[in-house]
């Protein structure tokens, strides 16, 4: 309970959405069954998540070499090949209606 009052005091936007929210069902019965049911299966998935225990993570081990080997010194290191290719394509946008812009 502690971190959600900090929580709220940490953020008055969401204080002041918090209490108007309590305004409107003390004012409304509908609004007031609403923020119930909604408070109901929010804390009932709190109680599911806290009764779940969490796995922890498998250790993975990783190869320490690389997957390709490095060229020694006879032989001639290969340029890395380019990805993209440059298009003759490409053309520059004409601009219209800026002559006299500066």
């Amino acid at each position: 309970m502690e971190s959600f009052a900090k929580n709220m005091i940490a953020r008055p936007l969401k204080l002041f959405a918090f209490c108007m929210a309590l305004y409107l069902a003390s004012q409304s019965f509908i609004v007031g069954v609403f923020l119930a049911a909604v408070g109901f299966f929010y804390l009932k998935e709190k109680v599911l998540q806290w009764g779940k225990a969490v796995p922890a993570a498998p250790k993975v081990s990783m190869p320490e070499h690389d997957s390709k080997p490095k060229p020694t010194n006879d032989q001639v290191a290969e340029p890395p090949e380019q990805n993209y290719a440059r298009s003759a394509v490409v053309t520059p946008i004409c601009r219209t209606g800026t002559h006299d812009r500066s």
